[in-house]
C-alpha cells in the first residue's frame, strides 16, 4: 500500500473550498460576481448583515484568494479572482476524472 501525502496545491485548494463552504460568504461571492466593483456597504445592505460581519467574511474569503480587494479613493472594490475560480474548476476535473477512471477500473475487474 502506498502512502500519501498532500499535493503542494492542495493547501490553498483547500482553503478556497473553505471559504466558498460557508453559505453567506458564498452568498457574498455570487453577489461580487454578479456586481464587480461593489464595495461593503452594498453587501450590508443587500444581506441584511452588521458590516463587521459582512467585514469578516470578506477576508476569508481574500485571504482564500477567492475576492480582489481595490482601493477607488476612500472605498474599497471588490472583485472574484478568477484565477482562483479556475483552479477550484481545474480540482473538480481532477477529482472527476480520477472517480470516472476508478469506476471505469473497477467495472472493468468485475
Amino acid at each position: 500500500m502506498r502512502l500519501l501525502a498532500p499535493n503542494p496545491d492542495d493547501a490553498e485548494l483547500a482553503a478556497i473550498c473553505h471559504a466558498l463552504g460557508n453559505p453567506l460568504r458564498l452568498a457574498i461571492t455570487r453577489y461580487i460576481a454578479q456586481h464587480p466593483g461593489c464595495i461593503c456597504n452594498d453587501l450590508v445592505l443587500r444581506l441584511d448583515r452588521a458590516q463587521a460581519t459582512i467585514s469578516q467574511h470578506l477576508a476569508i474569503l481574500r485571504r482564500a484568494r477567492v475576492l480582489v480587494a481595490e482601493q477607488e479613493g476612500a472605498a474599497t472594490c471588490y472583485r472574484i479572482d478568477q484565477q482562483a475560480l479556475r483552479r477550484l474548476e481545474d480540482l473538480a476535473r481532477q477529482l472527476s476524472t480520477l472517480s470516472a477512471e476508478h469506476e471505469q477500473q473497477r467495472q472493468h475487474d468485475a
